[in-house]
């Protein structure tokens, strides 16, 4: 674990795992997330060997993880975050390096794209949120203000957006639903409302950087439409259906994950 200062005097957590990646890639994790859902596959790729040229980072934006939790409101903001990431690229020494983004993080990492292109070469957004933002109705408002107070309520609500999940797994019940209630306490309510109106299609027509999106075959949570118009958008991009898989196949089919942005980002 390692703090960085951010230019807006914002604290972030990155982690970085050398060796197991032949370009090095940022990680970026969905709303009430936090790194600890990237290590199914951080172990994998270690399985694989640790003698490639690049490493995988992996960093938590604004209240996740062990990253600052937000000031105010006004400091949860799409932009916010990405600059956040941008800083902390700006500040290595690693090149240009790759992206791959879910779910919230999917948008932070297009938006990183449209605002600092040079610092990247490509980017995987795997069931990101769409280039329009998202509108929650007032009854997934209402939940998350009750999942602040019902751990078994964010179990719930949290175990619903992966597919087949194992409610009674330890990784389950000990790293996702902990840091998923540790975050909706400070920053997730926060987000559904900055992704409400959010809107970067005109950025994003400008990127060309080569970008793929792919959206699980079985998920319920965001629109797949969101996803196609997210690869349409920008210059070089494609979109693909990531089959048997809900809105998490990071954890719901690790292999099958690292195997396609593998072959999408080091070709």
């Amino acid at each position: 674990m390692a703090l960085f200062t951010t230019t807006s005097n914002y604290q972030i957590n990155w982690e970085q795992f050398p060796g197991l990646v032949p370009q090095t890639t940022l990680f970026l994790h969905g709303n009430l997330a936090s790194n600890r859902w990237w290590m199914p596959t951080v172990e994998h790729l270690q399985a694989q060997g640790k003698d490639k040229a690049g490493s995988v980072i992996c960093v938590e934006f604004r209240g996740c993880g062990q990253s600052q939790a937000p000031k105010s409101e006004a400091d949860v903001t799409m932009k916010a975050f990405a600059q956040d990431f941008i800083d902390l690229v700006r500040s290595q020494n690693w090149g240009k390096i790759n992206l791959v983004g879910h779910s919230t993080g999917g948008l932070i990492a297009a938006y990183m794209l449209a605002l600092a292109p040079e610092l990247f070469n490509k980017a995987y957004l795997l069931d990101p949120v769409g280039p329009e933002g998202v509108q929650f109705d007032n009854n997934m408002i209402a939940a998350f203000e009750a999942m602040k107070q019902d751990k078994n309520l964010t179990a719930t609500v949290i175990g619903s957006t992966i597919h087949n999940n194992n409610a009674e797994s330890s990784f389950f019940k000990n790293i996702i639903v902990e840091d998923a209630f540790a975050a909706v306490k400070t920053v997730g309510h926060l987000v559904l409302k900055a992704l409400d109106g959010f809107n970067i299609v005109e950025p994003l027509k400008a990127v060309e950087n080569p970008v793929k999106v792919v959206h699980g075959e079985f998920d319920k949570l965001l629109p797949v439409e969101a996803s196609q118009l997210l690869a349409k958008t920008v210059k070089n991009g494609t979109f693909e259906t990531l089959p048997s898989c809900g809105h998490c196949g990071n954890v719901e089919n690790t292999a099958l994950f690292v195997k396609d942005f593998s072959a999408f980002l080091y070709k």
